[in-house]
């Protein structure tokens, strides 16, 4: 998943304040587990397929590039 795709995914969620720099997402309480539930939420609509409990885990959503290399592990893409 591309950049582009992923704030397109975080504007889906009303999130589009958070930008491609921002690191600790969650940490630095940028996002919440609300914000995590939509976003796989998102991400399972957009790839028509569930992403595996394994994939959740705060490390994967911390930045864009975590979230992008979870989504490539989860769904080779």
């Amino acid at each position: 998943m591309n950049t582009q795709e992923l704030k397109e995914l975080f504007k889906a969620i009303e999130r589009e304040d958070i930008k491609e720099s921002d690191t600790e997402l969650l940490s630095s309480g940028k996002i919440d587990s609300l914000d995590i539930m939509a976003l796989v939420a998102a991400i399972e609509k957009h790839f028509h397929q569930a992403l595996k409990a394994e994939f959740i885990k705060a490390e994967n959503f911390e930045s864009f590039k975590s979230i992008q290399a979870m989504i490539k592990e989860a769904f080779g893409k």
